[in-house]
């Protein structure tokens, strides 16, 4: 993908987050955090909170996906993108995803200062359904 185009949609997402927001009586719950991405913005680092509900399914189905949070453009754009992408995917699939799918998510390589805040709503997906 062009650069140009990879900033738009990603700051896109940070302003017009895709499920922003939190379930009211979610089946698995994890709030996450990375102090070490600070801004204006986030004076505390980077936050986010996942909050699902799963199917009846064996593996269980992610039905519904939300998040809140705060931070950098990363941060939030990919809690966006991945929101998106873990509804309809089974908990085996989404605890499956690594950096190269959030690499391929966002469109570029990601260093591991960008990768800590690009993985936040991934690691409180696979905390929230193991502590169900």
């Amino acid at each position: 993908m062009e650069e140009k185009f990879i900033r738009e949609l990603l700051a896109d997402h940070s302003r017009n987050p895709q499920n922003y927001g939190r379930l009211a009586d979610p089946d698995a719950k994890h709030e996450t955090s990375n102090p070490q991405c600070v801004g204006p913005t986030h004076p505390e680092g980077d936050e986010v909170t996942l909050t699902v509900e799963l199917s009846n399914e064996t593996p269980p189905v992610i039905e519904t996906a939300q998040f809140t949070g705060r931070g950098c453009t990363l941060s939030q754009a990919t809690a966006s993108l991945l929101t998106e992408e873990m509804i309809g995917s089974s908990v085996a699939e989404v605890a499956d995803w690594d950096s190269e799918t959030l690499e391929n998510l966002v469109g570029m390589d990601l260093t591991p200062s960008r990768l800590k805040c690009a993985e936040l709503a991934l690691v409180a997906v696979r905390n929230a359904v193991e502590s169900r």
